[in-house]
């Protein structure tokens, strides 16, 4: 799979340390996965999502302000 071939990811989560975990863990897939960007918030995570228009979109549920199924609402 060629570079402009990869996955574009975003990772969402309020907590550091699991976006480093599944980040780290999506590096066994770098061939075919590209990171394009780790949101700590549902209003970063839009605003990210309208930028880098990603292909999946690794959300967490249960974030302060915000549930991420909440997400729908700003779309």
């Amino acid at each position: 799979m060629k570079k402009e071939e990869t996955i574009k990811v975003i990772i969402v989560d309020d907590e550091k340390n699991s976006r480093d975990v599944l980040s780290k863990l999506l590096e066994n897939f770098k061939e075919v996965i590209s990171i394009v960007g780790k949101c700590e918030d549902l209003i970063e995570a839009v605003a990210c999502i309208k930028e880098k228009r990603p292909d999946v979109v690794f959300l967490d549920v249960r974030m302060p302000n915000y549930e991420g199924y909440e997400i729908v609402n700003f779309f």
